[in-house]
Formats: C-alpha cells, sequence, structure tokens
C-alpha cells in the first residue's frame, strides 16, 4: 500500500521530561528554515547557512520581542536528514518552562505538535529506512541491557531486513517463473526440474525456520527474564531480594506475613536483564490481606520464567515446603537453601532427592556466603531452554534477529506458506496452488520489512513511540 507524504511542518521536544543541562526542540517539514527564522536572531538569517551546521543565536517570542533563550541551532536540509524533510534543531537550556515556551512560539508560526513517533514515521515513508529499521529506533531507546543494545542497534542498522531481503529474492526469483510460466502457456515457458524447484522452495524455508527458532532468545533478551521468589513465610526471600539488589527494598522483620504483596525491581545481571519478583509466604492464611498477597504471588509464579524456591536449611522441612514444591515440580526453578550461618537442620541428601533435576544454592542472606553461586546459576538457568533442548546460545557476536511478536508472526505465515509449498511441490500439484502459496509468504516477509502495510499497522507501531522521535 502506498502512503502519501505529509506536507506540514511538525515540532516537538525531543529530550526527556524533567530538567537537563540541555534540552532540544525538533522541527521536521517544508517550512522548518521559514518557520524557525521567525524566532531565531543569529549573524544571518537561516536559510543562508549551509547544511549540517550549528549556529549561536537567539530564540524569541515574535509576537512580543520578548527573549526566551540563548541557543544553538542546527540546520539539516533534505534529503540529508533524518526525516528526508528540512530539519532544524533548537539546544537551548534544559528548563521545561524555556521549552515549553520555544514550542509554543514554533506552533504559533505555523508547525504543529508531532504525534508520537512522527519523525521517524516521516523517515519510514521518506524511504530512509524500513519498517523493521524504524521500529529499531524505540527498541534501541528501551533496551535495559547490553544484549538489548546490540540486538537492537543491529536491526537498526539492517542486519534483519538483509536477512529477509535474501529470502524474499529467492522466493521472488521463483515465483516469477512460475507465474510466467502460468501466464505464458501458449509460448512453452518450462520450468525447472522437479528437483530443482523442491530445493529452491527449502533453502528459504529453512532460512526463515532459522530466524523462528531463536525468538524465544530475542524475546528474553528484549523483555527481561522474569523471576519469582517464592517460599513459606520467614525462609528470607525478601532478604535475598535485597541482597541481590544491593539494597533494602523489601521490609524484613521476623514477623510471618510482613510482605503483602508482590514486589517487582530490575537487575542487570552479568549483560541479562532480570525482573526479580519478591512475594508473599505462600501458605493458608486467615488474614483477608495477607490471602490477597498469597494470590497475587501465586499468580505471579504461573507467569514467571523461573522461580528461586526458597527454604530455611536451619529447619527441618515443612509440610508447607512440601505442599510448595509440588506445586512448581514442572516450572524451570532453583532450589535456594537460605540461613546456611545458622547450624543446619535440613536433610540436604533428601532435598537432592526431591529435586534431582535442578540445581540447588546453598547461600546467607545474612553474611552474603553462596551469592556469587546464585547468581552464576541464575544465568545458567536464563540460557537453558525450556524445553530441554540445547542451552540457548547468547552469542553476542552472533545475537538473534527476531525479538518482536509482529516479526514472528509475520514469519510464522511466511513460513506456513512456504511449507505448504514445499509439499504441494513435492506432489507435483498445480503450478497454481505452489504460486498462490509462495505469494502468501512473499506477503508475509514484506510486512516485517514495510512493503505491504496499512495506515492501521503503521498506526499501531508509531504510536508506541515517544512524541519527539
Amino acid at each position: 500500500m502506498n502512503h502519501c507524504l505529509p506536507d506540514d511542518t511538525i515540532c516537538a521536544i525531543a529530550t526527556p521530561a524533567g530538567v537537563g543541562s540541555i534540552g532540544v526542540v525538533r522541527v521536521s517539514g517544508s517550512l522548518s528554515l521559514p518557520i524557525v527564522s521567525q524566532v531565531f536572531r543569529g549573524t544571518k538569517p537561516l536559510n543562508a547557512f549551509e547544511s549540517h551546521t550549528v549556529h549561536h543565536g537567539e530564540i524569541f517570542d515574535p509576537s512580543t520581542n520578548h527573549l526566551i533563550d540563548e541557543a544553538l541551532v542546527l540546520v539539516m536540509k533534505g534529503p540529508s536528514s533524518y526525516t528526508g524533510e528540512d530539519v532544524v534543531e533548537i539546544q537551548s537550556h534544559g528548563n521545561p518552562a524555556l521549552l515549553q515556551g520555544i514550542l509554543s512560539v514554533l506552533i504559533s508560526c505555523g508547525a504543529r505538535l508531532a504525534s508520537p513517533g512522527e519523525f521517524t514515521r516521516r523517515a519510514f515513508l521518506a524511504g530512509k529506512m524500513d519498517l523493521a529499521q524504524a521500529e529499531a529506533v524505540m527498541e534501541l531507546i528501551n533496551a535495559q541491557s547490553h544484549s538489548a543494545q546490540t540486538m537492537a542497534l543491529n536491526q537498526l542498522r539492517g542486519k534483519l531486513s538483509e536477512k529477509i531481503d535474501t529470502v524474499k529474492e529467492a522466493v521472488l526469483s521463483l515465483l516469477s517463473q512460475i507465474e510466467a510460466s502460468i501466464d505464458f502457456t501458449e509460448q512453452g515457458i518450462d520450468l525447472c526440474s522437479q528437483e530443482e524447484i523442491v530445493a529452491r522452495i527449502d533453502k528459504p524455508y529453512q532460512f526463515i525456520c532459522d530466524l523462528l527458532v531463536r525468538y524465544e532468545e530475542g524475546k528474553q533478551i528484549r523483555e527481561g527474564t522474569t523471576i519469582v521468589i517464592i517460599g513459606r513465610p520467614n525462609v528470607g526471600k525478601s532478604s535475598i531480594l535485597n541482597k541481590l539488589l544491593g539494597e533494602d527494598r523489601a521490609i524484613v522483620t521476623p514477623i510471618p506475613g510482613t510482605t503483602r504483596d508482590t514486589l517487582e525491581e530490575g537487575l542487570n545481571l552479568q549483560g541479562h536483564l532480570v525482573k526479580i519478583v519478591d512475594t508473599a509466604g505462600i501458605r493458608d492464611a486467615t488474614d483477608a490481606i495477607e490471602q490477597e498477597g498469597v494470590r497475587r504471588g501465586s499468580a505471579a509464579l504461573k507467569k514467571a520464567d523461573i522461580a528461586l524456591f526458597i527454604l530455611d536449611a536451619s529447619e527441618s522441612i515443612h509440610k508447607e515446603d512440601i505442599a510448595l514444591g509440588d506445586t512448581i515440580s514442572g516450572k524451570k526453578k532453583m532450589i535456594v537453601l537460605n540461613k546456611i550461618d545458622l547450624p543446619l537442620g535440613m536433610d540436604i541428601e533428601a532435598i537432592h532427592k526431591k529435586f534431582p533435576k535442578d540445581p540447588i544454592v546453598s547461600l546467607s542472606a545474612i553474611t552474603g556466603e553462596g551469592f556469587d553461586d546464585l547468581k552464576n546459576q541464575i544465568v545458567a538457568l536464563i540460557k537453558q531452554d525450556d524445553h530441554g533442548g540445547p542451552p540457548l546460545r547468547y552469542d553476542a557476536k552472533e545475537p538473534p534477529m527476531v525479538a518482536l511478536l509482529r516479526h514472528k508472526n509475520a514469519l510464522e505465515r511466511a513460513e506456513h506458506g512456504m511449507k505448504r509449498a514445499l509439499q504441494s511441490a513435492k506432489e507435483n500439484a498445480p503450478v497454481e496452488f505452489l504460486a498462490a502459496d509462495l505469494r502468501e509468504a512473499l506477503d508475509a516477509l514484506g510486512e516485517i520489512v514495510g512493503e505491504t502495510t496499512t495506515d492501521e499497522m503503521l498506526d499501531q507501531i508509531f504510536n508506541q513511540f515517544c512524541i519527539g522521535k
């Protein structure tokens, strides 16, 4: 679907909300230079400056001649700009009131406040980047780990798009021959052999499968791994959370039931984004508030990727421990024996027999002993495949390409079309069926890079952006 390039001029504050040393107001559109010229006093008019140059001057309100601030103005003329249009950036002091004042006078002079992601949307519409690269802009802004940054940067640089284009070219080459044989049957255009057709379908099909197989790894890098800390009351769950975070985030008392709600905190663990959720001690509670805390803890456990099952090593195992252990039998988990600074009261051998396949870590939330081992074991669990397969690679030299659900869904549709095409080719089915399946795959691949889109799809993508980007 063709999308029209806008003909108006937009403006927005491009720096985060709050006070800062520098604030940036961005303007893009055919009237960027005339509009900013109305509010800028410098050594000469803006349109007289060369593109990609910086100039010092004053920003003022033309209706009152009131000085708003001194500023640096960056001139970037299209098409050699981020949006492909004339772009002007005003760098002033980062006082929110000053930035709002600059924005107001720009709007009064003819600019329009940009909608979320509109600068990047214009860059996409101008052909400065494809849709996968446009999405990578926000991914890079939101990345919370080195692995996520690397993955987003690769996408922004077009590595995913290159892979998709490689597959598309292979599919399109075969599809063109098939459609030519259908459209010009009277001219006797012959297709290649059945074996060659199968081979030419199988190669891009396997390529798509290879991209999809690492989606879960990419998703985990992008969104982080959710780890829930569970156990009966007073086994040290909140103390372990505080020790992992290096701060007293959760309230710790010797009174059972102190934690009444789930508490979620983020942690960068050896380059992996981890979301740790502390829960209320799971037991048969009588207090209504504590019952709700237990319910929320159970709900958090169901959604978590990994469970840290905390046991008090200074006591013999309780029936509540056994019951809780049974409820997480199918969960990826680690058994954590806390309070090893106290005399041992638990049968460790029995714990190993109860959980033979799960890692067991002994530690003390008071002294800190065993926490390095805990962190290493958490990272090992993150890398472990959920379905008993080989460990997730997390190879910094070759990170996964696919991490967004939109890309995954499109690739699955492409895989479905290619799989049917492969089956049709093996069964020597009519070429019309083969062409329809290949076209379905091609359209799905085109969605990823934005060759086949709708305005509704673009709205959904760019509305997730911040205003000013």
